[in-house]
């Protein structure tokens, strides 16, 4: 029982950044709520068994450590970067397999990694929609109340921030 509270109380610290994530208006604020959110996820799906859900979050926490540096190393900037972390995700996903469902949360990650990589917030945020969408499934299937919430939340955040932008005069 302390396990599932343990899981609630860290999931609803990823929606809370999550749900600041959408409203962010610059790359770096937008990774660094990301980052809040998958070191709290990678708990939550910890507490609750959800290999599948914690695995792209887990890396997800190096991959924002990394693309936040994106304008000031060198080392950040390449290509390669994004696709080190896609193939990184891909590989411990395989080797931790142990359902079909778990293919949901890294499929979503590929998607994630690529919008974090690009420059603008605004493509970031489009690309997200699958993404949430992706883990509203997940999340349903595992038994994530919290994580349905927050995905919901996403989608709703996502909407506003579309409508907050397109009233923005050119």
């Amino acid at each position: 029982m302390p396990q599932q509270i343990v899981a609630q109380v860290f999931g609803l610290g990823a929606m809370v950044a999550l749900f600041s994530i959408y409203q962010q208006t610059s790359r770096r604020r937008l990774l660094i709520s990301k980052l809040c959110a998958d070191v709290c996820w990678v708990i939550h799906y910890f507490c609750l068994g959800g290999y599948g859900g914690m695995v792209p979050n887990f890396v997800g926490i190096f991959r924002e450590l990394v693309f936040v540096r994106r304008d000031k190393d060198r080392f950040a900037s390449g290509i390669w970067v994004p696709i080190i972390f896609i193939l990184i995700n891909w590989a411990i996903g395989i080797s931790t397999f142990q359902a079909p469902i778990n293919i949901l949360p890294i499929a979503a990650s590929t998607f994630v990694t690529i919008s974090l990589w690009l420059r603008r917030p605004q493509l970031t945020k489009l690309i997200s929609v699958p993404v949430s969408l992706t883990f509203l499934i997940y999340d349903i299937l595992i038994g994530s109340y919290v994580g349905v919430v927050n995905e919901s939340i996403a989608i709703l955040s996502m909407i506003i921030s579309f409508f907050k932008e397109r009233k923005k005069p050119v």
